[in-house]
Order: structure tokens, then sequence, then C-alpha cells
């Protein structure tokens, strides 16, 4: 498999279903910090190394990062069901959570106090965001040309707002080709 570096036992799909599901319940403001905890710090799925690369290429493809994620630790280790059965348990919990906050929110969504609430749990999730990008750094390489690459990917979205496709286009193949140019030399 492409984000395996040694052989590794299969998951069951009772496992599988059951930390996707955990990941759907702890994911709010923000299914990253979540699923890294359960896939690589409790589950031990997948190591941070691993992971960053998974959610790299997670974040290129169409869809949704970890949606895409749970596809396809669900493939590597049940085929196409495990697939289905991590995304239905991702998704699960969420989706019935997020009914119910509607069903009151469109009830009582003009009291100031539910506005109120509102704005903290933004602030909230804003903090995991930073969380999160600290704890994806961790299992970064911590080279020179990592960190020109992920400052160029961040001045061309972040700051001048470049489409998410045309940085892909330019900055991937250059990072690929220093990194293979690098790996000759060492």
């Amino acid at each position: 498999m492409l984000f395996r570096s040694a052989p590794r036992e299969k998951v069951s799909l009772w496992n599988l279903a059951s930390g996707f599901l955990l990941v759907g319940l702890l994911g709010f403001g923000g299914i990253a910090p979540s699923a890294h905890y359960i896939i690589v710090e409790k589950r031990k799925w997948k190591t941070p190394k691993e992971f960053v690369e998974m959610f790299g290429v997670c974040s290129i493809l169409p869809g949704g990062n970890f949606l895409n994620a749970c596809v396809m630790i669900g493939d590597e280790h049940q085929g196409p069901v495990g697939s289905v059965v991590c995304l239905a348990s991702l998704l699960l919990a969420p989706l019935a959570i997020l009914l119910g906050i509607a069903v009151f929110y469109d009830q009582f969504s003009y009291l100031p106090d539910v506005r109120a609430a509102t704005a903290g749990a933004a602030s909230a999730a804003a903090g995991l965001i930073f969380g999160t990008a600290a704890r994806l750094a961790k299992g970064c390489d911590r080279t020179i040309a990592s960190f020109a690459f992920g400052a160029a990917t961040f001045v061309a979205v972040g700051l001048l707002r470049w489409p998410l496709w045309a940085v892909v286009l330019i900055i991937c193949p250059v990072a690929i080709a220093v990194l293979l140019w690098q790996g000759r030399r060492a």
C-alpha cells in the first residue's frame, strides 16, 4: 500500500467501525484532531508520518479530507466493504447530532444566549485548527525544503488566495523534483 512502511495485521470491521464512529463523535470544530488521536495515538493504525502523508494526499483529492482518509483506511484493511463501513460510521453520529441541533436552533436562534454560544463555538473551532496544525507539524520532515514548500503553499493559498488546483499544479511537481534530487544526493 501507498502509506504503509511495514506490513500490519488487518483491522477488523468492528474495530474500524467503532474507531470512525468515535472520530465522528469527537470531531466538533474540526475532525482533524480527533482523527489524529484515534488513528495515530489510540488505535495506532498509522504512524504520525504516515498520517501526515495520507492527509496530504487526501487534501488534494476532491471531497472532504477525512472522508477520503476513511475510505483509504477502510480499503487498506477490509477492501471496499471496509471503506463503506468506515464512511458510514464516520457520518452516522455527526448527522444525527446535526439534525438535533438544527431542530433546536430553528426553535431558539432568536435568543441572545444561543447567539453567544454560537460565537463561542466558532472561537473554539479556530483554536482547534491551530492546535491541529501544530500536531500535524510534528509528523513532517524537518528540512529546509519541507519548510520552504509549506511556507510557499501557505502564502499562495492563505495570503495570495490562489486557487488550490493552481497551487497543486505548480508547487507539487517542484517539491517532488527537489525531494527526488535530495534523495539522490543522500
